[in-house]
């Protein structure tokens, strides 16, 4: 058996993810694929690359020389791909797990209007570990990841990222009857008594947080309602029968209001990653992201007033 590239990637997709489980779902493999693949790997060098950890699988001492050769060939390897492929792709794919995408397809639109042959796709995902998964496996060139400040959840190493919004406070969405919609911000301690609806797919860091302020102020948030449906969510908090933490970008509508939160104690961040194989510069995407956003937040009366008292602006 002769070592391929295919076989250096995967050994290094194993020791990144620390798990042949983990490590197939990036590649694409089944799990028992995978570990034959490993074996057959370690076999024809003669020694052992990974053992069996508690949590999964670690590197022995010959591995990590090993891989250490691999990421350079692998280096290479890519930079020969971006420098054949940069010029002759003509299709960029985004993900995002809110709401910026609805921005910023358009304008990326715009910037290549001149060049007819250029597509701009882009794939939504409440989830962002699954937009991790998919810019490791090449499915998108870059993505918006967010994370939450404190209780990060994202497993983003060896991901070329920058930080686009460097804090993304998490709002609060109400019954428009609800009788602190009037206000224009409200404080934590004052919906100890309401049901949460959830999204049991989401950054588990939001409930997180969410949970770990509430414990601050003395009570347990009741989570009274789960839903994948952001708009079933939506309709579900217009009836009065619960609450739900928000994306400040969202627009008011359908008898439910959005409002910032006192001292903002579950507060975001947004990072834009990309891959070596992404065929437009990065700094093109990251101002097309950035002016963007900053178009959203004007559009937002209560998250305009939120930006303008802290005299911040978006990166």
């Amino acid at each position: 058996m002769e070592l391929e590239v295919r076989h250096l990637r995967a050994l290094v997709t194993v020791a990144d993810e620390g798990s042949i489980t983990k490590a197939a779902a990036v590649l694409g493999l089944a799990q028992p694929s995978l570990t034959a693949q490993v074996q057959r790997i370690e076999r024809a060098i003669g020694e052992k690359v990974f053992e069996r950890g508690r949590t999964g699988v670690v590197t022995t001492s010959f591995g990590r020389g090993l891989l250490a050769r691999a990421r350079a060939v692998l280096r290479e390897m890519d930079d020969l791909m971006v420098i054949s492929t940069r010029s002759t792709r003509r299709e960029i794919v985004l993900g995002d797990v809110g709401l910026l995408l609805s921005e910023i397809v358009p304008r990326l639109e715009e910037v290549f209007a001149a060049d007819r042959g250029y597509t701009v796709r882009a794939h939504i995902d409440t989830a962002p570990d699954a937009l991790v998964t998919m810019l490791r496996a090449g499915s998108l060139d870059a993505a918006l990841i967010s994370d939450v400040i404190g209780f990060e959840s994202v497993e983003v190493h060896n991901l070329r990222m920058e930080t686009v919004v460097p804090l993304e406070p998490a709002f609060v969405a109400l019954w428009d009857r609800h009788p602190l919609a009037d206000r224009e911000a409200i404080d934590l301690a004052d919906l100890a008594g309401e049901s949460w609806i959830v999204n049991p797919h989401d950054n588990p860091g939001w409930l997180a947080a969410l949970r770990s302020a509430c414990r601050e102020l003395g009570f347990e948030p009741r989570i009274g309602y789960q839903s994948t449906h952001n708009a079933g969510a939506r309709e579900f908090v217009g009836t009065g029968k619960c609450v739900a933490i928000a994306d400040p970008l969202s627009v008011e509508n359908r008898g439910v209001v959005f409002r910032p939160l006192v001292g903002d104690p579950v507060r975001g961040r947004i990072d834009l990653a990309w891959t070596d194989q992404c065929p437009v510069p990065v700094q093109i995407l990251r101002r097309v992201v950035v002016d963007a956003y900053r178009t959203m937040v004007d559009r937002i009366p209560a998250y305009r007033n939120w930006w303008s008292r802290r005299g911040m602006v978006p990166a």
